[in-house]
């Protein structure tokens, strides 16, 4: 009776989304379009989602549309809710559909934290019976995070005195070793990424990936190398909100195109937009 019921909700839902009678959640919406060019610069609609914010520049809810077996960008595909107690997340949950006829599905998270409010782990379980679905485990000290799925790896992070990322490793949870590593140095406004696999395969891959920074400490731009070029530049709009992500790419050292746009547009009162609130929101957008 609950599936059906949830079944009947996301129906429903996913209608009124696609005639466009919106229902108001928090203080700040942000919708994200993205396009794709081809050899021929032709421009191609290909994502849509939408994000909602409250005064403190904290997610509420995000609706992406299309589905993985069904592009269609009037058609929702995901919608992620998070709900917070004070300024914690404790609770988030998402549906999703991957194909125009297939049924939505549920999940839930719950996020624990330790004593000093720092989150050490994260619960997802199926809605339909409540089983687990999966746990994330994080082990946090100075200067070091790692964060385990209960899988064959887990990732470790490592900072400096300055709470600098200076390495990401992959590393197998039985023997310890490095499956890959990037190693990050700091020249000026920017920071180098050299990325290193350790397979032992023969087919070692490397990269490396440069983000540089602007007098914000925003990111403006990020360069990738390795058997071609890529690079991204990120535009910020007078208020200081993340308005398009450009993507070019080169090959065989031939000149860059434009290969892809994101472009971003708010509604809300964007006079109340401090610093804090304005980074918390970029770096939602930008997913890093």
């Amino acid at each position: 009776m609950k599936r059906i019921i949830l079944i009947v909700f996301l129906i429903t839902f996913s209608k009124i989304y696609s005639q466009k009678i919106e229902k108001k959640i928090g203080a700040y919406k942000i919708t994200e379009v993205g396009y794709s060019f081809d050899n021929e610069n032709e421009k191609r609609k290909i994502s849509k989602s939408e994000f909602y914010y409250n005064d403190f520049g904290k997610i509420l809810e995000k609706i992406t549309y299309g589905r993985h077996h069904y592009n269609k960008l009037n058609i929702i595909g995901r919608i992620e809710q998070f709900y917070y107690n004070k300024d914690k997340l404790e609770l988030s949950k998402s549906y999703s559909s991957s194909c125009k006829t297939c049924d939505y599905y549920q999940l839930y998270t719950k996020y624990i934290y330790d004593e000093n409010n720092v989150l050490i782990k994260e619960n997802s379980y199926y809605s339909e019976n409540d089983s687990l679905f999966m746990t994330i485990s994080y082990v946090v000290k100075p200067n070091l995070k790692e964060t385990h799925f209960s899988e064959s790896t887990f990732y470790q992070k490592i900072y400096d005195s300055q709470n600098r990322i200076i390495q990401l490793n992959q590393i197998f949870e039985d023997t310890k070793k490095i499956r890959w590593q990037y190693l990050y140095e700091y020249i000026d406004s920017c920071k180098i990424g050299n990325f290193q696999t350790y397979y032992g395969d023969g087919r070692e891959n490397y990269k490396q990936e440069i983000e540089c920074f602007d007098s914000q400490n925003r990111i403006i731009s990020k360069e990738i190398i390795d058997g071609s070029k890529t690079k991204i530049l990120y535009l910020y709009s007078k208020e200081g909100l993340l308005k398009e992500i450009k993507e070019y790419q080169s090959f065989s050292d031939r000149e860059y195109k434009l290969k892809y746009i994101l472009k971003f547009k708010i509604k809300g009162k964007t006079a109340k937009l401090n610093g804090e609130i304005l980074s918390k929101i970029n770096t939602e957008l930008i997913g890093e």
